[in-house]
């Protein structure tokens, strides 16, 4: 069975108790194509007015406009995604070519669209950039300070950092082996200019507990967060003579990331759904 599986590929007792503890969906191909169905007959949601996304790909877009949003944009700031259909793509359970088609007559196509045309960017970058995609320096060649610190790394694994949206973002990955879109970009950033680690590690664990993992996702993602895509775009990390330099200098940028997520969350509900020593401390 799994928890013998397990056994033999090296996990501890405790590991494997905890793994089959967890309830998971259905998977393959017929569930793939039955929750794409309940996603194109679900209600699009509307615009929330309160919904922020000043880091979301959205061409610029600062705020939330009236009724529907087609490409729905409140949906992608929110902990719980939108379509949910990652990891049944990632294994080839449903095709990008099927959603696509299936979206056609969708209000929310344009978002569908839009989601469909990031993952394909990531791989024709990652057909570009080949090895490079996976150096230190990134496919820029960006030299900067970088910490390999275990104990912090591994407090960011656990979701132990002390920054409650970044533990509850961390241990809703390692429980489910999912996290929304924000989440995966707000604790990468956390894990580079809030602690200085080596964005590899963070690209390592996230490679090893997706469920949805896919090789040019994960890692043309990475190193965008971490700024060693493009040389211009490290230039203002490289410019720092250490490590601290470098942190002091994101700090800004990190508590802007931060703030957003309590704007779109602000009851706190993520963070009492997978921090439960918060779960009587007031919003």
């Amino acid at each position: 069975d799994d928890s013998k599986s397990l056994k033999h590929l090296g996990y501890t007792e405790a590991e494997i108790q905890e793994a089959m503890a967890e309830q998971l969906g259905p998977a393959g191909e017929q569930a793939a194509r039955k929750a794409l169905e309940l996603w194109l007959e679900g209600k699009p949601g509307e615009t929330s007015a309160t919904a922020v996304f000043w880091d979301l790909p959205c061409g610029g877009q600062d705020g939330t406009c009236e009724g529907h949003d087609p490409f729905q944009w409140t949906n992608l700031a929110k902990p719980d995604g939108w379509m949910r259909l990652s990891h049944f793509l990632a294994v080839g359970c449903v095709s990008a070519r099927e959603i696509f088609a299936r979206a056609m007559g969708s209000p929310t196509f344009s978002g569908c669209a839009h989601r469909l045309l990031w993952r394909e960017f990531h791989r024709m970058n990652a057909i570009c950039w080949g090895r490079r995609l996976f150096w230190l320096q990134g496919p820029g060649y960006v030299e900067r300070p970088w910490s390999w610190d275990y104990t912090l790394s591994e407090a960011w694994k656990e979701g132990k950092t002390g920054v409650p949206y970044i533990d509850a973002c961390m241990r809703e990955l390692k429980q489910t082996g999912w996290l929304a879109y924000k989440g995966r970009k707000t604790t990468a950033f956390f894990l580079v200019f809030g602690l200085g680690i080596d964005w590899r590690l963070g690209a390592f664990h996230f490679e090893e507990v997706l469920l949805d993992y896919d090789v040019a996702m994960n890692y043309g993602n990475w190193v965008v967060v971490a700024e060693v895509d493009k040389p211009k775009r490290g230039r203002r990390s490289s410019d720092q003579s250490s490590l601290e330099e470098l942190l002091q200098d994101r700090r800004e940028d990190l508590g802007w990331k931060l703030t957003s997520e309590r704007v779109n969350d602000p009851e706190g509900s993520y963070l009492r759904r997978w921090l439960p020593e918060l779960a009587s401390v007031a919003a």
